[in-house]
């Protein structure tokens, strides 16, 4: 549980630091993570996750 918990700690942070320090650079062509990018990644993964959970439900439920 502790490495669980130490696994999902490390990731916020490494996220937070580098959303941090792209704030902070004021060129752009310096930044670490293209935010564009991963907004349209996670937005993906999102409507995917939703679709598997809507079909998950829907055969649990019936049509």
């Amino acid at each position: 549980m502790r490495f669980l918990f130490g696994f999902i700690l490390g990731v916020a942070l490494t996220v937070v630091a580098a959303f941090v320090m792209d704030q902070r650079e004021q060129q752009v062509e310096k930044r670490v993570v293209n935010w564009d990018v991963v907004n349209e990644k996670v937005g993906a993964a999102t409507k995917d996750a939703q679709e598997v959970w809507s079909d998950f439900t829907s055969e649990m439920t019936g049509p």
